[in-house]
């Protein structure tokens, strides 16, 4: 008896897990095929989004939905989908299969996908890390979704939203990769299962403690409980220890390594950003692991640009509170490291103050949290585990609230979301200067007690550039050249980031899955978008790029996938011009 006890129990646990792996290959799969077609098929006219052909498999023709096919240097892919937004962005509800030449249809998994979309395009060399980049991802995501927890809504909103982004960015081939972490340490830390964890803490000479900005010393005292400690992350904290200026420090007797102590803190969903909800700051520590595109270090002239950008954006910030009201930026004021500089060259120094690098940003206030109920913009526009919209739910509680239609209320949302995160982030470009970074990660929305958006927040720095024609080197004086240099993006650049950013990554997404496969209802939102920007234009003087983008003009895309193939900094990526949700409104008006 108690043998097929257990062996009832094993199978049901192996069937279980067996459906956690296929939902992972799921996912990948989707976010492959969506980036490959946004940034390569469509463009080329390698795809037909509505494939009438007979010589399907069998599998696909008894399914519901329409099917897709790709034209491939090597054969013919076929899909079928319930869903294509005017972005091109599909939503998958069968495998992949693929027919090369003189062959029969075959499904594919994720593996075999990335294989056959990326040789074409790359040297063996790229092709090899991109593939093994999208395995570490499907494992993780595997591993994720075994041991990711329910969400408590009655907790913190801003906690659960945080640590409750299973999925990641939906158009992005490796939305969950985490290169040379290992799989104990990846629990310990990752936001996904609800972590919380020690920092490890040194004892250091005060006279190697930098600081930049407001001095943070009392919230590294009350996380510690000491005056002399000095915090890293427990995945670079290997990094650091093997380091030959730290080992020629501890030698000296100004740095003695303590070990994990003081209070847990929380990841964020950039991981290695953490939240604590009674501290002052989130804390942003540097890693020296790959995350999606880039390893995530803090560089030390990203160190400096934080808090100069906090200090020169005070007064735009200030602004923001009369000229869009309910529109904010979580300001940067402080960043600490360690200065080795003494004990060996500028380049081993700096690569210590890289490791030990922290840039602290102001924490909401309790009061705002609690009124607010705020959430990242990437925990509502995609799917939860049963596979529904999560922004669905927020929309349906506030047309519970006012009695309106489901559509109403969602062309309601929309609006009141849209026109705060547009209102602000416009005005920052074309009357100040300036090119926030509004992709859903950075974007933190809060809700009036009805349920409607009424506030937003745009965060991270590290992606906010200034506009050289606006800020002269003169007006960044303070800066030195390399610092100054790494916050300039070019008024072509910095629209194509802000315009990506926004209308693509952030709306794009919001209205992708607001609309819940409705046509009809998509083009109304984005309609209203069109109106939104037309009054945004008028409000800012037409500037060229919005009054072209208002006639219909494309929306620029980031290309994620050919950036991360191409092995390119992420600063280098190029952009694909999707065809505007926004002409077909055009048109209308002039028919």
């Amino acid at each position: 008896m108690t043998l097929a006890i257990n062996t009832v129990s094993l199978n049901t646990v192996s069937q279980h897990d067996h459906a956690l792996d296929g939902e992972a290959q799921r996912h990948g799969i989707e976010c492959l095929l969506n980036c490959y077609l946004r940034e390569y098929a469509l463009p080329r006219n390698e795809v037909n989004l509505n494939d009438q052909a007979q010589d399907l498999p069998m599998s696909l023709r008894q399914a519901n939905g329409r099917c897709i096919s790709i034209h491939l240097p090597s054969g013919r892919m076929v899909v079928r989908i319930d869903r294509a937004s005017l972005l091109g962005r599909c939503h998958y509800i069968s495998a992949p299969y693929f027919k090369g030449n003189n062959q029969s249809w075959r499904p594919l998994n994720a593996h075999e996908l990335a294989r056959l979309l990326c040789t074409p395009l790359s040297g063996a060399d790229r092709v090899g890390e991109m593939l093994q980049q999208i395995g570490n991802s499907l494992q993780i995501t595997r591993t994720f979704l075994r041991h990711s927890l329910p969400a408590n809504q009655a907790a913190d909103s801003l906690l659960t939203s945080e640590q409750h982004q299973l999925w990641g960015h939906a158009l992005h081939p490796t939305p969950k990769s985490r290169e040379g972490i290992s799989h104990d340490d990846l629990l310990a830390c990752s936001p996904e299962v609800g972590a919380r964890f020690q920092l490890h803490w040194f004892k250091v000479d005060p006279t190697l403690i930098r600081h930049q900005g407001e001095d943070p010393r009392s919230t590294l005292r009350q996380l510690s409980g000491r005056d002399d400690a000095y915090p890293c992350h427990p995945w670079e904290v290997a990094r650091v220890l093997a380091d030959p200026l730290v080992r020629r420090a501890q030698q000296q007797g100004l740095i003695t390594y303590l070990g994990p102590l003081g209070q847990a803190m929380y990841p964020t969903s950039s991981v290695r950003t953490l939240y604590h909800p009674q501290m002052a700051y989130f804390m942003k520590f540097s890693m020296h692991v790959r995350l999606t595109n880039c390893v995530r270090k803090n560089a030390w002239y990203e160190l400096d640009s934080a808090v100069a950008l906090t200090r020169l954006l005070g007064p735009i910030m200030s602004e923001l509170a009369t000229q869009q009201p309910g529109f904010m930026l979580m300001p940067e004021p402080c960043a600490t490291s360690l200065d080795l500089s003494a004990l060996g060259t500028l380049e081993e120094a700096r690569e210590v103050t890289e490791c030990f690098g922290i840039v602290y940003r102001e924490n909401l206030p309790v009061v705002d949290r609690e009124r607010y109920q705020p959430q990242v913009a990437m925990a509502l526009f995609t799917w939860d585990k049963q596979g529904r919209s999560v922004c669905r739910q927020q929309v349906q509680r506030y047309a519970d609230n006012t009695g309106l239609t489901i559509e109403q209320a969602t062309l309601n949302w929309l609006d009141a979301y849209a026109s705060q995160m547009l209102g602000g982030v416009l005005y920052c470009l074309f009357r100040q200067g300036v090119a926030l970074e509004p992709h859903l990660q950075n974007t933190v929305i809060g809700f009036a007690e009805n349920g409607l958006p009424s506030q937003v927040w745009i965060r991270d720095l590290e992606g906010t550039k200034l506009v050289p024609e606006i800020w002269p080197a003169e007006r960044l004086s303070a800066l030195d050249e390399r610092t100054r240099s790494s916050v300039y993006y070019s008024a072509q650049k910095a629209w194509q980031r802000v315009g990506y950013c926004a209308l693509v990554n952030n709306l794009g997404e919001a209205i992708f899955h607001l609309a819940n496969g409705s046509g009809a209802l998509e083009q109304q939102l984005w309609d209203r978008i069109g109106d939104l920007l037309h009054a945004q234009s008028t409000r800012l003087g037409h500037p060229t790029e919005l009054r072209e983008l208002c006639a219909g003009a494309p929306f620029p895309s980031k290309e994620n996938f050919m950036t991360r193939l191409m092995m390119r900094a992420d600063r280098e990526a190029g952009y694909t011009l999707l065809p505007s949700p926004l002409a077909m409104n055009e048109k209308r008006k002039h028919a």
